[in-house]
C-alpha cells in the first residue's frame, strides 16, 4: 500500500503508461480539472492514470481506465475492510443504493466494502467530474463509521494505495 507522501505531481518523474489513445486523452482532459476542483488535495499517482482525493475519513481513487473505443473514469472509495458479509449488511447496502444520487455500494473480491461511480471519458465534463467525486467522497465519509459500528470491520482509508 502506497501512502499519500509517496505520490508526486512533478510530471518530469511520471512514467505512467496508457493502454489506448482514448484513455490518454481522457486523462489529459481531467488532470487539470482535478487540480482546479480539489487543489492540493488531488494527488496524481506517478505510474498509473489515477488520482487520489481525501475528504474527512474518506479517500477516493479516480482512475482513468481504457474501455472499448473510449475510456471510463472510475471513482471508488473503500469504506470498510474485514467486515463480515452478512445478509443484513448486504441488504443494507442494497437499500442504500436506492437513495444514492450517483454510484452504488459494492463488495470487491476480497470482501471489502466500497462505493463507486463511473463516467464515460469522452463525454465527461468538469461539472460531472466534480459532482461524482464529491458525491462518492461525501457518501463514503457519511457511511464508513456507521457501517463499522453496525457491522464491524475496520476503516479502509487509503486502502487502495
Amino acid at each position: 500500500m502506497t501512502n499519500e507522501s509517496d505520490l508526486s505531481t512533478n510530471e518530469e518523474h511520471m512514467t505512467r503508461e496508457f493502454i489506448s489513445p482514448a484513455q490518454h486523452l481522457a486523462y489529459d482532459k481531467i488532470a487539470p480539472w482535478m487540480k482546479e476542483i480539489f487543489g492540493s488535495a488531488a494527488k496524481e499517482h506517478p505510474d498509473i492514470p489515477v488520482f487520489g482525493v481525501s475528504l474527512g475519513s474518506a479517500f477516493a481513487v479516480v482512475q482513468v481506465a481504457a474501455w472499448q473505443n473510449d475510456a471510463r473514469i472510475v471513482v471508488r472509495a473503500y469504506l470498510t475492510t474485514g467486515t463480515e458479509l452478512t445478509a443484513d449488511l448486504l441488504r443494507e447496502l442494497l437499500r442504500r443504493n436506492d437513495t444514492l444520487p450517483f454510484g452504488a455500494f459494492g463488495v470487491d473480491e476480497s470482501g471489502d466494502v466500497f462505493i463507486q461511480h463511473s463516467a464515460v471519458g469522452s463525454t465527461c465534463d468538469k461539472l460531472e467530474l466534480g459532482s461524482i467525486v464529491m458525491s462518492v467522497l461525501q457518501t463514503a465519509d457519511d457511511a464508513d463509521d456507521d457501517l463499522i459500528e453496525r457491522y464491524g470491520g475496520e476503516m479502509a482509508l487509503g486502502y487502495m494505495w
